[in-house]
């Protein structure tokens, strides 16, 4: 699932996890609908920005975290600082900031993502460019 309001950054997560064979579940750019269809889609990672239309993203994180502890949620934030030690502080899985290259990105949502002997997945393998 992703939770983005602006147009590029929403193209650019959705051409990363793309590449590595990641398919998007649901995407939103409003924080109360992403909330509220959480136990619907029941998506393997929530990948929400900060900063959100009627809404935001640490309240999607907390909502989430609050009604599915098990829940994966990864949040973009602007710079690194504080806005990253509040999300981590609510249970944030892994946090990036924007802009991000694309190997870290990969790197985080991988390792967030990160499947349990029970788990059935195919691991996502990343090859050098």
């Amino acid at each position: 699932m992703i939770v983005e309001n602006s147009e590029k950054p929403l193209w650019l997560v959705r051409k990363l996890l793309s590449t590595i064979n990641y398919k998007v579940a649901f995407e939103t750019t409003n924080g109360f609908e992403a909330v509220e269809k959480y136990s619907i889609v029941k998506p393997d990672v929530v990948i929400t920005d900060l900063t959100l239309s009627k809404s935001n993203g640490l309240d999607v994180l907390k909502e989430i975290k609050k009604n599915h502890p098990e829940s994966k949620v990864m949040v973009i934030v602007p710079s690194e600082g504080s806005q990253t030690d509040d999300c981590m502080n609510c249970g944030a899985d892994a946090c990036i900031s924007h802009p991000f290259k694309m190997r870290e990105f990969i790197t985080l949502i991988t390792g967030v993502d990160k499947p349990t002997m029970a788990d059935s997945k195919v691991v996502p393998v990343i090859l050098d460019e």
